[in-house]
């Protein structure tokens, strides 16, 4: 690894290095927390474990699960285009996660 040196400061020892290794040291932690409450830990045990604060655990819990709404929205909304292209209810509940029955349904409510 290339170390640059500014003066007799090192790239490492600058302010904007700081800032942007904490900000992704952060972004690192903030997205573990779906997964840990995944497992049943608490929020708070959560926010113990990571060094976060109970309020960035759960805007994390929110960001993650709506981020999810969005992609199943998406993905339903999807469906009836790509049966219409050809492919089988059978390829699409294995490419989206759904179960062939789920998508049947959304084939049959939306036009």
């Amino acid at each position: 690894m290339v170390d640059y040196n500014i003066g007799t400061m090192s790239f490492k020892d600058t302010k904007v290095y700081q800032e942007a290794f904490e900000e992704g040291r952060l972004e690192g932690l903030v997205q573990s927390v779906p997964r840990l409450l995944d497992l049943a830990l608490t929020i708070e045990q959560v926010a113990e474990g990571l060094g976060l604060t109970i309020n960035q655990v759960q805007n994390a819990k929110a960001y993650h699960d709506a981020m999810q709404k969005g992609e199943r929205r998406a993905k339903l909304k999807l469906i009836p285009t790509l049966l219409k292209l050809g492919v089988t209810v059978e390829q699409v509940a294995e490419a989206f996660s759904f179960s062939v029955e789920e998508v049947r349904q959304v084939a049959q409510t939306q036009p």
